[in-house]
């Protein structure tokens, strides 16, 4: 500043308006990509579980035959941080690799940490276990499938998935 027209020369300096909604944007990025990553989870983590199995005949009273009975009790949950909900559940049951049925439950929704009982029961009424096959066997293989429309934070998809076991019971007549 010889002549005092030069103005000083401003240092560059962190800090100021632009910094901050720099900081501003990039943790709300940041943050809205975490959340759709846990949503993502959520959905594509959803796992169904068969814990009681029981199987069991009924007669058909009007036509005295025998029905073969699954009763099963299991839970639904997801490797999620998020609340979750189902619609539209649908299961399937296979026995031995032969589907014995379809059946469905009611909405339901869990959040971080809790899980969705089931209990459902299967009955084929075309099977009769004493004309197809005289003694049932004493282990099955069973799979459980589950699909359903899977809701968690940014995103909702259809998805299945299933558990298999190998059942041993403890008779093998009906």
């Amino acid at each position: 500043m010889a002549n005092g027209t030069e103005k000083p020369q401003r240092r560059p300096r962190i800090g100021g308006w632009k910094f901050i909604v720099a900081i501003i944007l990039i943790l709300a990025y940041s943050s809205s990509a975490a959340y759709g990553i846990m949503s993502d989870t959520s959905i594509h983590g959803l796992t169904v579980k068969m814990f009681n199995i029981s199987r069991s005949c009924t007669t058909d009273t009007s036509t005295q035959l025998k029905i073969l009975n699954f009763n099963i009790r299991g839970s639904i949950w997801s490797t999620s941080s998020l609340q979750t909900s189902l619609s539209h559940l649908s299961f399937t049951l296979s026995v031995d690799g032969s589907v014995l049925g379809t059946t469905t439950q009611s909405d339901g929704s869990f959040g971080p940490g809790q899980s969705i009982p089931t209990s459902l029961t299967f009955t084929h009424p075309t099977l009769n276990p004493t004309l197809n096959l005289p003694v049932l066997p004493f282990s099955s293989k069973l799979v459980l499938t589950l699909s359903a429309t899977v809701a968690a934070g940014l995103y909702s998809a259809a998805e299945a998935t299933s558990d298999s076991t190998v059942q041993n019971f403890n008779t093998s007549s009906c």
